[in-house]
């Protein structure tokens, strides 16, 4: 670098401006330093809604801050720590600089129950995921079995369970209530049993929705007939097919 000895003002006016933009920085730090230990900005309230089957004690314990606590710069990792609770879907933290932190909680509606051990059963989600322990006396869901039992709370179903919850997911709720299980064959094929104890038999994993659609029509048929069929075979939704014994 060559210094041009005719222009100092030049020279000069660089410094200057170097030393400016290093006051600033500096002054910028301690603000930081300062503001973040103000108790203008520390967590004065907190709001959480959407709780049903979550505590206010269960958030607040995966937030890693609380009253009193400086507000924080950055809220992914409390984010993230809540929706690790086995029935929240979704969560979403707002802050605001008066001091106000919202949660807004989404939670998981139970779709079905999945054996956890002999005669207990866990409620799982449409999406597999376990949402309790196994139960003694759960409420009334269709039960799945002949497929992996289910985890611990916050865990996923085994991929075998996966269409099961696909048929429970694609029926209309009035048809959902009908159904006290699925479950798969030995051989792999799902079957499914409504609570006046017929038998419907769905087949292979494909063409889930057209087969519900076939068992909606076929059991308006017999309803209209006053008939109860003990099989209500969907297998092949375009030709479904009842039968007694």
């Amino acid at each position: 670098m060559f210094l041009n000895r005719n222009k100092p003002g030049r020279v000069s006016k660089a410094g200057t401006i170097s030393a400016w933009v290093s006051s600033g920085i500096v002054a910028a730090i301690a603000g930081y330093i300062l503001l973040g230990h103000s108790p203008l900005l520390d967590v004065e309230e907190l709001e959480v809604h959407g709780l049903h089957q979550v505590t206010l004690e269960e958030v607040e314990g995966r937030l890693g801050f609380q009253i009193g606590d400086p507000l924080p710069w950055g809220i992914g990792e409390s984010q993230r720590k809540v929706e690790e609770l086995s029935w929240v879907k979704t969560a979403r933290i707002d802050r605001s600089w008066s001091g106000r932190i919202t949660v807004d909680i989404s939670e998981h509606k139970p779709l079905a129950l999945a054996l956890t051990e002999p005669e207990r059963w866990a409620l799982v989600a449409d999406d597999g995921t376990v949402l309790t322990r196994g139960l003694i006396t759960p409420p009334e869901l269709p039960r799945l079995s002949g497929v992996r039992a289910a985890g611990s709370p916050g865990v996923y179903l085994a991929e075998d369970s996966s269409a099961l919850l696909s048929l429970l997911v694609l029926m209309p709720s009035d048809l959902h209530s009908k159904f006290s299980s699925l479950r798969r064959d030995a051989s792999g094929e799902i079957h499914g049993r409504l609570r006046n104890t017929q038998e419907v038999i769905f087949g292979d994993d494909q063409r889930l929705g057209a087969k519900i659609i076939s068992l909606s029509a076929m059991l308006d048929h017999l309803d209209k007939e006053n008939r109860t069929d003990d099989y209500i075979d969907v297998s092949y939704p375009e030709k479904p097919i009842v039968r007694n014994g």
